[in-house]
């Protein structure tokens, strides 16, 4: 009971200091944020999306009353979805910047030696999109935003089974962090239904041909498919299956962990080929998120994903304003207070953390892509 008020007073004294500071956010120097956004490479077209919900989370702190009465600001760089780069741009937004903590990351593969080294370095790193179960052993200065691939492997193969009612299934996923950590969570899931994995595909990133992996999926005869892309290979992988006669959903049903992620691209190009594939996206964010953002950059969000990027950033600066300080210590003690009233808008809202820091709740959208467009899939 004596908890649950300090709590109560902890909070209303933090809103309180909301309106308090609203008159003063302009003044006094900023406190800056470090966000790694992939700009460019084989994420790319999610990037600009992502950046403009942080942009627009902090716009809200700031109109709010900023972080301690001072304005919140972004220190923006790009990890080029590749982990030497995403390392230099963490190196230098901690070493050179002095950002008290960082956020962003997109990828599993990219964030796991920024997560490392921001561990080293006393730096709290909210991860946003990054999914692997290795994050949760790295030390306690590394939380999330998002579900790891524990829950999204479960999810995939619950979906697949239940839906296709098939016995044997082919995975394909890439071969680094985020693909074999997430390959691994739905084989066991697969097999804890009583179903069978005869082919696992992992293949390398940046090819521009995926024939003889294509191939090797469907040697063994298959009943479904399961896997995952990003963009860039989703469109090549889809193109070539396509022309060899390897997407007959109606006979081999195809099952995507990250539906948008694996097809933004195939989508605008060869939308025919994905006829009847169905997967799962992030929940849909909120709709005063989707309107807020349409309003502010004129389209709707490409991804889900972006809703990740505002909660972050929002939870940053409430973990702030919580704990009165921009200490890199006691920003990341108040992310664990702050994560039970505030609802956010990815993954349904709930953006409790587990005692590892990492968010212990989420929900998924079924969804198909019919007539290349990407709809919920209600089951009969």
């Amino acid at each position: 009971m004596k908890k649950s008020l300090v709590f109560i007073i902890s909070v209303t004294l933090l809103i309180s200091s909301f309106m308090s500071f609203g008159t003063m956010a302009n003044e006094g120097k900023p406190i800056k944020i470090g966000l790694l956004v992939p700009m460019t490479g084989t994420q790319a077209v999610f990037g600009q999306d992502m950046l403009a919900a942080a942009k627009l989370a902090v716009e809200e702190t700031n109109e709010a009353g900023g972080v301690m009465g001072r304005p919140l600001e972004l220190i923006v760089e790009d990890t080029e979805t590749r982990p030497s780069p995403g390392m230099n741009a963490a190196k230098k937004l901690i070493e050179v910047n002095d950002v008290p903590i960082l956020t962003g990351g997109f990828s599993s593969g990219v964030s796991m030696p920024i997560a490392e080294y921001a561990q080293k370095q006393g730096v709290p790193y909210l991860l946003a999109v990054p999914t692997s179960p290795d994050f949760r052993h790295v030390g306690k200065n590394i939380l999330s935003v998002t579900v790891v691939d524990t829950f999204k492997g479960k999810a995939v193969a619950d979906f697949a089974v239940e839906d296709s009612g098939k016995d044997e299934y082919a995975l394909m996923f890439m071969n680094n962090a985020f693909g074999q950590k997430l390959m691994e969570a739905t084989e066991d899931s697969l097999e804890e239904l009583g179903a069978e994995v005869v082919t696992k595909v992992s293949y390398e990133l940046g090819k521009v041909d995926y024939k003889a992996e294509l191939r090797r999926l469907f040697k063994n005869d298959p009943e479904a498919v399961i896997g995952t892309w990003y963009s860039k290979e989703g469109l090549v992988t889809i193109k070539q299956a396509y022309q060899l006669g390897l997407v007959n959903p109606g006979e081999v049903p195809w099952y995507v962990a990250e539906v948008t992620t694996s097809f933004a691209d195939a989508l605008k190009e060869v939308p025919e080929a994905l006829t009847g594939i169905k997967g799962l996206d992030p929940l849909e964010p909120k709709q005063l998120f989707s309107k807020k953002f349409e309003e502010k950059t004129g389209d709707k969000p490409v991804t889900a994903f972006a809703a990740q990027y505002y909660d972050a950033v929002r939870m940053i600066a409430m973990a702030m304003n919580f704990a009165n300080s921009t200490e890199p210590e006691a920003v990341r003690k108040a992310l664990f207070n702050i994560d039970d009233w505030y609802r956010g808008v990815s993954y349904g809202g709930d953006k409790r953390f587990d005692e590892d820091g990492m968010q212990a709740h989420a929900a998924f959208r079924k969804v198909i892509i019919e007539d290349g467009e990407l709809v919920d899939y209600k089951v009969d």
